[in-house]
């Protein structure tokens, strides 16, 4: 596939996609939350300049009057709340998708938790292929550390969410992250890099063997339900995917990364919402095993009965239990950590 054509049908896909998310996000309801506010940023461990936004989901306790106030020494003054930190990486292929889409999720964290979630739209392939998506996660994630008093966030109880490429990224910007900061200790420069605490991670959906084909996915799960058609599979994979790397990297195949990494990576708290019909079920439930033999703690459930992504689904007026019960769980096990 010419890039002209690989651009083309990405466009054609992500307006596609965008209809379907309006159908969910605007005439599904109970209608979930507005952004609060956005900032743009420019990413730090990017090779390829440029800017995303990032955007923030608040809490009914969180006070926008406060920002960039510091805890006061006074006895006669409360000390200025500090937040979780929650941040999104959203679903698409890493080519569609945006970082607005996982509003039902990030209504749900922050009407039940005190957590600010921030989305990333990260750069999307073709235009930035692998690993550039991954590159702006964690340049997003260090931003967000550094300006953590602006925003009055405890960076101590930072945790990942994503679904689908989202749920990937959770795991290789965890990976990423940890491989910056040691190089940054490595040069001696983490003097004025404020670090925080990765403390949990919730993936839905997420791929964690790259080095398996399509086939092979489908054929791993008799209970398949087919969701995404073969032609959107090959657009993502060109579009990521090129030029194409070693499949096997951490950052693409986090279930067969060495041992030692996964244990210094990732942190010792995981969530793992999986879907009955997905092709991406037995891979998924293959690495929560050997994470859990790793001595990580795997929290999750699997969703019988759903495909792939089942949740972004359009409902209208008949909501989804199976979705909010699964967004409970996940909930439950953040709240878990962060208190």
């Amino acid at each position: 596939m010419s890039r002209l054509s690989l651009h083309a049908k990405a466009l054609f896909f992500r307006t596609l996609q965008s209809i379907f998310t309006f159908f969910d996000l605007y005439l599904s309801h109970p209608l979930p939350q507005r952004v609060s506010f956005t900032r743009k940023i420019t990413p730090t461990v990017a090779s390829v300049p440029g800017s995303f936004d990032l955007l923030f989901y608040t809490p009914p306790s969180y006070n926008k009057s406060l920002f960039g106030k510091r805890n006061s020494t006074s006895t006669s003054t409360p000390p200025v709340k500090k937040h979780p930190l929650l941040i999104n990486f959203h679903g698409g292929g890493f080519t569609i998708g945006h970082a607005g889409d996982d509003a039902r999720w990030a209504t749900a964290v922050t009407s039940q938790t005190s957590a600010v979630v921030v989305s990333v739209n990260y750069r999307l392939a073709p235009k930035y292929p692998f690993p550039m998506g991954i590159e702006d996660c964690v340049s997003a994630v260090l931003w967000l550390w550094k300006h953590a008093d602006e925003f009055n966030l405890d960076i101590s109880r930072t945790s990942f969410s994503g679904f689908s490429a989202g749920g990937n990224l959770t795991y290789a910007v965890s990976i990423r992250l940890h491989e910056e900061l040691e190089r940054l200790k490595r040069e001696n420069k983490l003097q004025g890099v404020k670090i925080g605490k990765l403390v949990s991670l919730v993936v839905f959906y997420g791929s964690t063997d790259m080095t398996l084909s399509r086939a092979e996915k489908d054929a791993s799960n008799p209970n398949l339900i087919p969701v995404i058609p073969p032609v959107l599979f090959k657009v993502f994979e060109e579009s990521y995917l090129n030029p194409m790397p070693d499949m096997t990297s951490p950052l693409l195949s986090p279930g067969i990364a060495p041992d030692e990494l996964l244990r210094n990576a990732l942190p010792d708290k995981l969530v793992m919402i999986n879907c009955g019909g997905d092709q991406l079920l037995a891979e998924s439930e293959r690495f929560k095993e050997r994470l859990t033999g790793l001595g990580k703690k795997v929290d999750g459930c699997i969703v019988e009965g759903v495909g792939h992504a089942w949740d972004k689904k359009p409902t209208f007026k008949r909501g989804d239990v199976k979705r909010d019960e699964a967004y409970e769980l996940a909930i439950k096990s953040l709240q878990e950590v962060w208190t």
